[in-house]
């Protein structure tokens, strides 16, 4: 059964005009303890064919052993979407809801002409000195999660040094519990700070800014490094 309808299929088939190139998504599945990996699998099949620039690979943690751990990939579902070079951009869970628009847009963005972050964010991520990894915990009922899971993946598209992951904090209770998500987006980089809600870009960047140059012994809100006037 599809699972987009027939106006939605032309509405992406419009939106995915805008690749002018080829957008590389591998999608990890597996077939044992997960339940929300066939809708993945069904979604990601039908992006396929809306597209020439879309190139969809599928995969299993399980039997594609040596790609998954080059791709550091050890649950499912994850998909990793790219230029074909790297898989710093991943999706954990089923994009349902608003992530399906999130994961829309990072396609999107990889495969477009502009570069959709600030002159301000590039100039903070060419100077970065350590690598980030930026978790955003999203729910697909969540109409402000995806502000915050297309910056973080706009971030780590655009450096080396950062690395994105949005997560459905319901598929992956696990890693909600170890973060301490009660409310979504939460995001959380490298352990270190957090912050609950989605922020302008330019204040995560400033807030950045200051909050890197410490190192904290234990978790910090960004929201203390905001400067206000």
């Amino acid at each position: 059964m599809a699972m987009l309808s027939d106006n939605d299929a032309s509405e992406v088939r419009k939106i995915f005009g805008a690749l002018v190139r080829d957008v590389h998504v591998k999608v990890y599945t597996r077939i044992l303890e997960c339940p929300t990996c066939r809708d993945t699998e069904t979604i990601l099949k039908e992006l396929d064919q809306l597209s020439e620039r879309l190139i969809v690979t599928f995969l299993n943690p399980e039997t594609d052993r040596e790609e998954a751990e080059r791709d550091g990939v050890d649950l499912a579902p994850v998909i990793i979407v790219s230029d074909g070079s790297n898989s710093r951009v991943r999706f954990l869970g089923t994009p349902s809801g608003y992530e399906f628009s999130s994961l829309l847009t990072v396609i999107v963005d990889t495969g477009g002409e502009e570069e959709p972050l600030s002159a301000e964010s590039v100039a903070f991520l060419d100077d970065l000195e350590e690598d980030l990894k930026v978790q955003v915990f999203v729910t697909p009922t969540c109409p402000h999660c995806p502000s915050a899971a297309v910056l973080a993946c706009r971030m780590a598209r655009y450096s080396g040094k950062v690395a994105a992951e949005v997560i459905e904090a319901n598929e992956f209770g696990e890693l909600s519990r170890r973060f301490r998500v009660q409310g979504v987006p939460r995001t959380v980089i490298n352990g270190k700070f957090f912050v609950e809600g989605a922020l302008p870009e330019p204040m995560v960047v400033s807030a950045l800014k200051e909050g890197l140059k410490e190192a904290p012994s234990g978790e910090k809100n960004l929201m203390e490094y905001i400067q206000t006037d």
